[in-house]
């Protein structure tokens, strides 16, 4: 063997052998905590019990059933905690200091959304949130009325046109992903969906975002795959950054024509999301790579998640035709049945939707939209009533997909059940036992526009259709365990227009 060969392969060993040094001093040097959890293998920990691509909430509840409503797992030598019980979610969420999102999370995140509320930790995310928080504020709700209006009628033109009179099953998360993203366009951006929303075939955007969720999800157990360069070869990868390069020209656009206004206009006491970024003449609040970045996170939040909530809410619906007639009953109760029947909700008749506003109480208990919470413990804290330390450099993970199905705060937890909602629930009721929309300072920036938004949807298009299923309950239990809840299979439902609908 040549002496260059001969240096090469003991260069070779040695580095090999340095490597599984440093990963075996990580692993014997690891914090330990007296919390149950599968079995762990040297160096790697339980990354083997992870790496079934796409990984499902069925996994952790499995878990769940095994070990409780307090879990461990670790990814190599870190540490990853699972909590179920509102006793936890309230100390993580609402008591201690930790606000700050995981790295592992974070930076599967990043390459899509770049820095904004998701991603952003320490003071950048608090001067983001102190700067966003007013722009969804409850006082500015009634003047996207209009705009949330607008969007369910093109959620409802749009599953008119894929159901062909009912004869064929809709693709509910396209056609209300579109309306959200119009929405979001005209209320927060103030300008013209169609001028600012990508010229891309509709359900390739929904099959996108349905693929990025499940490529955060292979990125965060998966670390070597979070390469840009690596995601282009792929056609899939390449599918999902063209979509992502698109809805940044058009947040550029949106930048630019906001820029280029010369003046700011009547004064107001709150003013929309692109008017507080971004001033007259093109002066910003923050960084333009971070308003672009925010812009971007805001548009695919506000959009993804209302399109999730929505598919869920009718494929229920449609599988529980009982409270679809009552909720149809108290829109007549409200709305009347005259030619008018069909006219654009005002703030007080949807706060007298109480039917309705309970099924989509139940629909996001059943399935949270975010299913977990990351947060990064950066000091010791105790779980489980002060009988459990938790070490500082450990991953916590709220998981409200398990929290609101423990039967002691609901009853028959895999019942689809909206009166839970509307006559009240039982005296066992916990303050976090229902965390929806997150809780604490890091909760949901836009959880009121979402409520509002969810509701003048589901309130237009039940007045034009009765929904007949086509998902079964077993094909919304097969989702996905990453960002937002993505079915692995697309939810779908029978469209039959009503007598009185008028599109």
């Amino acid at each position: 063997m040549a002496w260059w060969a001969w240096l090469l392969v003991q260069s070779v060993v040695w580095c090999c052998a340095g490597v599984v040094a440093v990963l075996w001093w990580l692993w014997i040097t690891k914090p330990h905590v007296d919390i149950p959890g599968p079995p762990t293998l040297p160096i790697v920990g339980n990354v083997l019990q992870f790496l079934e691509h796409p990984i499902t909430v069925h996994k952790i509840r499995d878990f769940h059933r095994q070990y409780g409503d307090l879990m461990r797992f670790y990814a190599g030598p870190k540490l990853v905690i699972m909590v179920a019980h509102p006793d936890d979610v309230q100390h993580v969420l609402v008591t201690s200091r930790l606000v700050e999102r995981d790295p592992l999370t974070t930076s599967a995140m990043w390459p899509f959304v770049g820095d904004g509320l998701l991603t952003l930790n320490d003071s950048r995310w608090k001067a983001h949130r102190k700067l966003i928080n007013p722009t969804f504020h409850s006082e500015l709700l009634g003047n996207f009325l209009e705009a949330f209006h607008e969007g369910g009628l093109y959620l409802s033109e749009r599953l008119a046109s894929d159901s062909a009179g009912g004869a064929a099953p809709a693709d509910v998360h396209t056609a209300a992903f579109f309306g959200a993203m119009r929405s979001f366009c005209s209320a927060a951006i103030g300008a013209d969906p169609n001028r600012l929303i990508p010229d891309l075939p509709e359900h390739e955007v929904s099959k996108a975002m349905r693929r990025i969720m499940g490529l955060i999800q292979t990125m965060m157990v998966r670390p070597w795959r979070r390469s840009l360069s690596l995601l282009r070869l792929t056609s899939e990868g390449r599918a999902i950054l063209m979509y992502y390069a698109h809805l940044r020209k058009s947040v550029e656009e949106a930048i630019a024509l906001r820029s280029a206004a010369t003046e700011e206009g009547p004064a107001k006491t709150r003013r929309r999301l692109l008017e507080t970024l971004v001033k007259p003449g093109g002066e910003t609040v923050l960084p333009v790579s971070e308003v672009r970045d925010e812009l971007v996170t805001m548009a695919v939040t506000a959009t993804d998640t209302t399109a999730v909530c929505i598919s869920y809410a009718l494929a229920l619906l449609a599988l529980h035709p009982d409270w679809q007639d009552a909720a149809r009953r108290e829109l007549k109760d409200v709305f009347g049945e005259g030619g008018d029947y069909l006219r654009a909700p005002s703030l007080a008749e949807l706060a007298s939707l109480r039917v309705l506003e309970s099924i989509i109480k139940e629909t996001l208990r059943l399935f949270p939209v975010v299913p977990m919470l990351p947060r990064m413990v950066r000091e010791d804290i105790w779980l489980s009533k002060g009988k459990v330390l938790v070490p500082k450099g450990a991953m916590v993970y709220v998981t409200p997909f398990l929290t609101h199905r423990l039967p002691q705060f609901f009853p028959d937890p895999l019942k689809f059940d909206p009166s839970r909602f509307l006559e009240g629930r039982s005296g066992e009721e916990h303050p976090c036992s229902y965390l929806p929309f997150g809780l604490g300072s890091r909760n949901c920036v836009g959880s009121q526009y979402a409520r509002l938004e969810i509701k003048v949807f589901l309130a237009t298009v039940l007045r034009r259709f009765r929904f007949l299923p086509h998902s079964r309950w077993e094909d919304l239990e097969h989702a996905l365990l990453s960002i937002t809840l993505h079915t692995v299979k697309p939810i779908g439902v029978y469209c039959v227009p009503l007598q009185e609908s008028g599109l």
